[in-house]
């Protein structure tokens, strides 16, 4: 019923022209007919429960039944999410200020949740020995309302009308990330499951590399690629919401294929920690950033973001993510 329910939704949540759009795209980078395209995309949508952006970024065009088998769509991520997370207790993740206060011992920042004037002091208090601070709605996704603003009284009068929101400590990132690119902290993914007998283990990786903004977001402008979960190894080139593909970065020129990410060890540490804390949500997606004080904790998703697994460039072999993640899930 609930896999029903979820393909009713996305029929009347079509949005059809980007849909002809995607037709068009893996049209001109298949030659396929596009009439043909169109029927196999929402095909996959009742069958595999691939949205036609998951249709385009896995190519699916390409594959035979097994291999789209072992694509997580969207729809797959979502039967995860319902089966596998507690709902009374997604608040942990979803309110930014009850995050930190469950996960304080990951930050490694300082932080003040701001809801009013009459805070004036706690916030002077705050900002003492900082040049600036970042801005966070509590309810924000997506990097969204995140800003830097200076370490300054006026900073928080001419942001009453954001409240509440959360005012943290900017992350100094190491200069091995930063030299990806310093605009943003540079984050890794890290997708964790809590299996039936309290183990938590490590499903996937995936490294955030920002592009000129003050967020690393796939979805404002930042790339992605998949970590090796033995080495910290990036093993293939990045991907944007544009379906291009760079081994280097496009603004730093850095070589992106072959970095090693420092302190890889404490990073998976960190996750499989964190992944106990709150048992009741056991399908979590992190994200974690290496400060000069070492890992830190930037926040957790109880509904993992299923874009990182899909892109056809991070799976030569076309093989999904859907097998290693169901080896460990009951």
């Amino acid at each position: 019923m609930k896999k029903l329910k979820f393909l009713i939704g996305r029929i009347f949540e079509i949005d059809y022209r980007q849909l002809f759009d995607t037709v068009k795209k893996v049209h001109k980078i298949s030659g396929k007919n596009s009439i043909a395209l169109f029927f196999d995309i929402i095909y996959c949508g009742f069958r595999y429960q691939a949205g036609y952006i998951d249709y385009l970024n896995a190519r699916m065009d390409r594959l035979n039944k097994k291999e789209r088998l072992d694509v997580v769509t969207r729809g797959v991520n979502n039967q995860y999410v319902v089966k596998y997370n507690d709902f009374d207790y997604v608040h942990y993740f979803l309110n930014k200020a009850d995050f930190n206060e469950k996960f304080g011992k990951f930050l490694g920042r300082d932080w003040l949740l701001v809801e009013g004037e009459d805070q004036r002091s706690q916030f002077a208090d705050f900002i003492k020995g900082k040049d600036d601070f970042i801005l966070k709605p509590t309810d924000g996704t997506h990097g969204d309302g995140v800003a830097k603003l200076p370490a300054e009284m006026a900073s928080f009068d001419a942001s009453m009308d954001k409240c509440p929101y959360l005012a943290e400590e900017r992350i100094i990132q190491v200069d091995e990330m930063a030299s990806l690119n310093p605009s943003s902290v540079n984050t890794i993914r890290a997708i964790t499951f809590l299996d039936k007998e309290g183990k938590a283990n490590l499903l996937a990786a995936y490294m955030r590399i920002g592009r000129g903004g003050i967020v690393d977001n796939f979805c404002n402008g930042g790339m992605l690629t998949p970590v090796d979960l033995e080495t910290g190894t990036l093993m293939y080139p990045a991907v944007d919401g544009e379906n291009v593909a760079y081994e280097t970065h496009p603004v730093t020129h850095k070589s992106i294929v072959g970095f090693k990410i420092p302190q890889w060890e404490k990073v998976k540490a960190m996750a499989l920690e964190a992944a106990l804390v709150v048992p009741q949500v056991r399908y979590v997606g992190w994200d974690i950033g290496i400060s000069e004080k070492g890992p830190c904790l930037i926040e957790g998703n109880e509904y993992p973001g299923h874009v990182f697994y899909v892109f056809a460039e991070h799976h030569p072999d076309k093989k999904g993510c859907r097998h290693v993640f169901e080896s460990v899930m009951d």
